[in-house]
């Protein structure tokens, strides 16, 4: 069984080589996360975990809060197809 961090890297790694179309996905456009923006997620999250998190921890939230949103969004865009 692979590792998760292994995984998590690969999806990441898949998600940077796929190409999207701006028309269709409101997410196409990847923004640059300054060191700034993570360390007030990470403070965010740290208050209400209780424990200190890495940077790496906080760009996995920011990546998955943003993902989250992609979905929500493209779901939109289908219930509106429908």
């Amino acid at each position: 069984m692979l590792g998760t961090e292994t995984v998590k890297a690969t999806r990441r790694a898949a998600k940077r080589g796929a190409r999207r179309d701006a028309e269709t996905d409101l997410f196409s456009c990847h923004r640059a996360v300054d060191e700034a923006f993570l360390e007030r997620t990470a403070r965010l999250f740290e208050a209400r975990m209780g424990r200190p998190l890495s940077a790496e921890s906080a760009r996995e939230i920011v990546d998955n809060l943003g993902e989250f949103f992609r979905i929500l969004a493209e779901w939109e865009r289908i219930d509106r197809g429908k």
